[in-house]
C-alpha cells in the first residue's frame, strides 16, 4: 500500500485486512490496515484506525478513518467481536 497515512510497523494490530468500501454508487473489495492504539501522552481513549488501499480508485482520495472509544465502548466492541468470532468458528466446524 503506497502513500499510507497510518503508520505501519511491527506493532500494527493487523497490517493486511480484506475490506469493502461501499458508496451509494459502487462497492469495491480492497486491502487495508487496521490498528488499535492509544494516544501516547494522555491515553484516555482507545483509537481504532482503518485505512484502505485506494490506489487506482480515483473516486476516493487517500484517507484514514479513526474512531475514538472510551474504555467501556472499547470493551463492548471487544466483547461483540469475541461473540461473533465464536459464532463463525462454530459454524465452520
Amino acid at each position: 500500500m503506497s502513500n499510507r497515512i497510518l503508520s505501519v510497523n511491527a506493532y500494527t494490530t493487523l497490517d493486511l485486512v480484506s475490506a469493502r468500501l461501499e458508496t451509494h454508487d459502487d462497492s469495491l473489495s480492497l486491502d487495508g490496515v487496521l490498528n488499535v492504539a492509544t494516544e501516547d501522552e494522555c491515553p484516555d481513549r482507545v483509537i481504532l484506525g482503518i485505512e484502505l488501499d485506494t490506489v487506482g480508485v480515483d473516486a476516493v482520495p487517500a484517507h484514514a478513518d479513526r474512531i475514538e472509544l472510551t474504555p467501556d465502548q472499547a470493551e463492548a466492541v471487544a466483547e461483540s467481536l469475541q461473540d461473533y468470532a465464536e459464532d463463525v468458528r462454530s459454524a465452520s466446524h
